[in-house]
């Protein structure tokens, strides 16, 4: 696999591999992308496989690559947009409370005082926000609520910043792709 993904990247061409769990598909992947020294994005269909690439397989292989520490890969790591809180959206509530509950208060409170601290928006930061949570529907940062650089809040959002960040040392790129989840 490993030498079929590095001809494929040589000549520039697509290829599909299918394979069982447990067989190495993701180092047969990356090793040859990293040889390549291309710049690659790897869409996982899961945002377990992502952190699984991000958190283990990436350091073992800058571990492997670079035993004594003197390199190190240039990764990103970036969910879906409806993973990272918009601060318009939860601005525009503040003003304009619209809220169901003693429940979506209190999480609106945890919102709002998380907002002050984190560096990245991402909502896997709020362990204690439940993953059906009505409210964090009504403040993500989906596209078809994204007014770009309209936006009151464009230089302070949480996706352009990801972007900025991403894009000048962008190597490999896992990215969860919502659309292949199940």
């Amino acid at each position: 696999m490993a030498e079929a993904v590095g001809r494929a990247l040589e000549e520039k061409r697509h290829l599909i591999v299918e394979a069982g769990t447990g067989t190495g598909k993701t180092l047969a992947y990356l090793v040859p992308v990293i040889r390549s020294g291309k710049r690659v994005i790897i869409s996982t269909g899961t945002k377990n496989l992502q952190e699984q690439l991000f958190h283990k397989d990436i350091p073992f292989l800058e571990q492997a690559l670079f035993p004594n520490g003197e390199g190190k890969l240039n990764v990103c790591y970036i969910k879906g947009r409806n993973n990272y809180l918009c601060r318009k959206k939860l601005y525009d509530l503040t003003g304009q409370p619209v809220l169901s509950g003693l429940e979506e208060i209190e999480q609106y409170r945890a919102i709002a005082a998380w907002e002050k601290t984190t560096n990245t928006g991402d909502r896997a930061e709020l362990s204690t926000l439940p993953e059906a949570s009505a409210l964090w529907f009504k403040l993500d940062a989906r596209a078809d609520t994204c007014l770009g650089q309209k936006c009151s809040e464009w230089d302070r959002c949480f996706i352009t910043e990801m972007h900025r960040r991403a894009m000048p040392r962008m190597r490999l790129m896992p990215v969860f792709c919502p659309m292949y989840a199940r």
